[in-house]
């Protein structure tokens, strides 16, 4: 079986020394019949074409009938695309889609993404809830190949971030749901043809999804102030040339209080050395 693609982006850092950044993104791309999230559209007729994807396979559902195609993960347990956000730290997810034909239109609709919690009882979907926001391009028409979809993921947000809404799929979901919940426990990722809180006419679609991913960085130790996953003298000097600084926007801000310290010298030094191999 051919494997999916990980991709490993470094980036260089202006400086005394250069510090490389281990941002990583999956891809399936549904090469050899690979399907990491169990991807689907939600019906019995999707399956794996092995031509014609951007590039390649593809996942192909040619019999859609629905009034909001919904391309999503359905694997139980965490997979590549679910688990803990945060801790992930999950940057961006993204999908390509191509519209071969509907029976009525697809015009106006943008595409949004959708993070799903199942409440801690996966079994029972009357309490599951989420969180979405709306992109800015709408999917595709037929006749204008694949399209290319990318939204960033405030995994770090510890409240609802701006431009996004909470969604409830049930009548026992929350009444109060917390944004810290969700990004902490990511059941299911899914994307939506459309405000996912309008409704639509029900029309065939013959659809097709390549290249679901998701790009991450996961945050290096408590004291690691260049980014390197490092905690050692090349941080102790950003603290120490940053000393005093206060009112925001200082390097060396260790715990994020707006100022470099005594507090900030003692977390650093509690964690010298982790990360450093």
């Amino acid at each position: 079986m051919i494997r999916p693609i990980r991709l490993l982006i470094a980036f260089a850092v202006w400086g005394s020394a250069t510090t490389t950044f281990a941002e990583t993104t999956f891809v399936e791309t549904f090469e050899g019949g690979g399907n990491e999230g169990d991807w689907t559209f939600g019906s019995p007729n999707g399956f794996i074409d092995s031509v014609g994807g951007n590039p390649g396979a593809f996942f192909h559902d040619p019999y859609l009938d629905t009034f909001a195609p919904q391309p999503r993960t359905t694997v139980v347990g965490d997979s590549e695309f679910t688990g803990d956000y945060r801790a992930q730290g999950v940057m961006s997810v993204g999908i390509d889609l191509k519209t071969f034909y509907v029976d009525f239109s697809a015009d106006g609709r943008p595409l949004s993404v959708i993070l799903v919690s199942d409440n801690d009882t996966p079994y029972d979907y009357y309490d599951d809830w989420g969180a979405y926001v709306i992109g800015d391009l709408n999917v595709p028409r037929p006749g204008e190949g694949w399209l290319s979809y990318d939204f960033d993921i405030p995994a770090q947000a510890t409240e609802l971030p701006p431009d996004w809404s909470f969604i409830a799929f049930g009548p026992d979901s929350p009444s109060e749901p917390d944004w810290n919940d969700l990004i902490t426990d990511v059941v299911q990722l899914r994307f939506f043809y459309g405000d996912p809180e309008m409704f639509f006419i029900f029309q065939v679609w013959d659809l097709g999804m390549d290249n679901p991913r998701i790009t991450y960085e996961p945050p290096g130790p408590e004291g690691d102030l260049n980014g390197d996953g490092c905690v050692d003298q090349a941080d102790l000097g950003i603290l120490l040339a940053d000393w005093g600084c206060a009112g925001g926007d200082c390097p060396g801000d260790v715990d994020d209080d707006g100022d470099t310290d005594q507090a900030d010298l003692g977390i650093l030094l509690a964690h010298w050395g982790e990360g450093c191999g």
